[in-house]
């Protein structure tokens, strides 16, 4: 039987993770900087400024400008929806037909035979073909929308792709299986420090986002975190923030101004930022939620049943066209980088053109306003990106309207920081509550500013931020569920605890199928004395599994045979279920009255048990974590 992995082997497990997170991650960022320069490109050869039609430039009036401004998401959004109905609908997402469907008027419980489209079914036999094939689509749609300008951000996927890599090579190492979710946070973990080029804040994004939800899932299996999940996790996202700093050069790519903070009067201030960052972020999480089901229970909902009948794939085309004619007017709620966010904390540079120009408070109003309507559009339309930059972007436009807010008023100017001060906390608060990670948001602005004087402001400000958002959406199923930047994980982790192996008992009980039913009578007595004793013994001839003994069976045993105890072990089998260690557990009956089935591998040498009620529980979270994250 396989042992389970050492702590060396864990360790360079999670080596291999984090390297491969970080190139897979490098990869998908010059990807999507590649997309970008070819759609601007494509833009300046038709005559439109492909700049201008990113928003990098006003667009002024001139007419192909504003063309390309629309119709270069819009094309972008077409492209997403083709990647999608190839793929029969990315991870997390429900395999629909999606090249020509409609959502029956009852869209949360439409079966698949409600669509029509492209299947994918030849990859049935081959799950792990099948996961692969929609981790790559999703990949290649998150670079088009966000190489398009689209209104998302890239540390989403990139959080994805280093929990992908986790799990392809936890399913070519069966060794770490036990460990496998402190590996799937590696992964994640490393994915958001190759992103931001902050490892610190990736490990607490890894335990506030994988570890702390999976383990309130439950303390079975893989659900337990290891020995040595800590240094995992640290390992992972140290060798991919190295890894993407080797490929793309210096990380992150924020301009941050030093912090400043006047007077120890002024923290105070920080409370009702907080609070503003507070109803910001849940306005954000609401919008998403509105949007998605506007467009999922009615846009595609069939006219006869009072929808609007638009097919899926029409939907990402539309959402890029109306970020397109929102940018018209707004043009700083495209992505653009971090350009748009560093317009909002370098100090003005005369002659550097809008991205350096002096915004008054209201609007900065409008620029929060317009990214939120933005960011909604986008995700609900489905197009594929995180929100990590759309949160950071309306923190910089909240906080430095809150500055200059302050600045305008009567507070003696000795007792006011500069709107940049705000405008960096602010980050953090709207990063905070809309992705539900405080001590993350707290430590990455930490870590981008390397200055101790800014973490009083961003403990209080991150900290009324995200009350906010609890006390609105204590109630709100929807939301707190499956928060919006880590759904995709989410998927990878449901299917993460539901093979035997990750959950079956390996301390067995072998005893030889010549030994007398006396010996193994007393081998079974002296390990009931534990606390949680196995259910059953191994009877092996020549290390090949024969069957299964209880204490039960060989009581029975003795009684039959007048209490001749010197019979051999073997007359007091039972029948018992007997199962390979990866094969899914939904495809185990579980429904009869045994209370364990036994795990054997291919040469039939026992690896452990599995007990029923514990198989059935996992069953159970499992698909209530598929349905909360959208797959059923």
């Amino acid at each position: 039987a396989p042992e389970n992995a050492d702590q060396n082997t864990l360790l360079a497990t999670a080596a291999v993770v984090g390297v491969a997170s970080g190139l897979a991650v490098s990869a998908f960022a010059a990807t999507e900087k590649a997309i970008n320069v070819v759609a601007s490109a494509s833009c300046a050869s038709v005559g439109c400024d492909g700049a201008a039609a990113f928003g990098a430039l006003d667009p002024g009036g001139e007419l192909g400008n504003a063309l390309g401004t629309v119709a270069v998401p819009a094309l972008g959004g077409l492209c997403v929806s083709a990647l999608r109905a190839l793929a029969g609908g990315f991870a997390g997402e429900p395999e629909r037909g999606w090249m020509f469907g409609k959502a029956s008027a009852n869209a949360g419980s439409a079966s698949t035979d409600d669509y029509a489209g492209i299947d994918l079914n030849e990859f049935d036999e081959n799950e792990d073909v099948r996961v692969g094939v929609k981790v790559l689509a999703k990949t290649a749609a998150a670079a088009i929308t966000l190489g398009t300008g689209c209104s998302l951000g890239p540390e989403g996927p990139s959080v994805e792709i280093g929990a992908a890599v986790a799990d392809r090579v936890g399913a070519a190492f069966p060794s770490v299986a036990p460990n496998r979710l402190g590996l799937l946070a590696a992964g994640a973990a490393a994915g958001f420090s190759a992103g931001f080029g902050a490892p610190i804040s990736g490990l607490f994004f890894g335990f506030e986002s994988i570890l702390v939800p999976g383990s309130k899932a439950g303390g079975d299996g893989d659900t337990k975190a290891g020995a040595v999940t800590t240094e995992m996790v640290i390992l992972a996202s140290v060798l991919a923030t190295v890894a993407s700093k080797a490929v793309l050069g210096a990380l992150p790519s924020v301009d941050v101004p030093p912090f400043e903070i006047s007077d120890f009067v002024e923290l105070p201030l920080y409370l009702p930022l907080g609070f503003a960052c507070g109803v910001t972020a849940a306005a954000l999480r609401k919008m998403n939620v509105v949007f998605d089901d506007f467009a999922e229970n009615f846009v595609a909902v069939e006219r006869e049943k009072g929808g609007l009948g638009i097919s899926r794939i029409w939907h990402a085309p539309i959402g890029g066209f109306l970020l397109g004619c929102l940018a018209l007017k707004f043009p700083q709620v495209t992505y653009q980088g971090f350009d748009n966010v560093n317009a909002l904390l370098v100090q003005n540079d005369a002659g550097a053109g809008w991205a350096a120009a002096t915004y008054t408070p209201l609007v900065l109003g409008e620029f929060v306003l317009a990214k939120l309507l933005a960011t909604a559009i986008c995700r609900g339309s489905g197009l594929v990106g995180g929100v990590y930059a759309p949160s950071l972007f309306l923190g910089a436009a909240l906080g430095t309207a809150f500055g200059g807010a302050l600045e305008s008023t009567y507070f003696p100017p000795m007792f006011v920081a500069p709107p940049q001060a705000y405008a960096l906390v602010a980050m953090a608060g709207v990063l905070g509550g809309v992705c539900r990670v405080p001590l993350t948001a707290i430590l990455l602005l930490f870590e981008l500013t390397g200055d101790y004087r800014i973490i009083l402001p961003l403990m209080g400000t991150v900290t009324v931020a995200t009350s906010i958002v609890n006390s609105v959406e204590t109630s709100a199923v929807p939301f707190s569920a499956s928060d919006i930047e880590t759904r995709g994980v989410a998927a990878l982790a449901s299917s993460l605890v539901a093979r035997p192996r990750d959950l079956m008992r390996s301390d067995i009980v072998i005893i030889n199928e010549e030994t007398t039913i006396e010996a193994a009578s007393m081998t079974l007595l002296r390990v009931s004395d534990s606390d949680n004793p196995p259910p059953c013994a191994f009877v092996v001839a020549d290390g090949v599994f024969v069957g299964v003994v209880t204490p039960s069976s060989i009581a029975d045993a003795i009684v039959q045979r007048r209490f001749d105890t010197r019979a051999r072990v073997a007359e007091a089998l039972i029948d018992v279920k007997v199962i390979e260690p990866d094969v899914k557990l939904r495809d185990v009956d579980f429904a009869d009255d045994g209370a364990f089935a036994v795990v054997v591998d291919s040469s039939n040498q026992p690896l452990g048990v599995v007990e029923t009620s514990a198989a059935l529980k996992q069953m159970s979270r499992e698909r209530l974590r598929s349905a909360l994250s959208g797959e059923l």
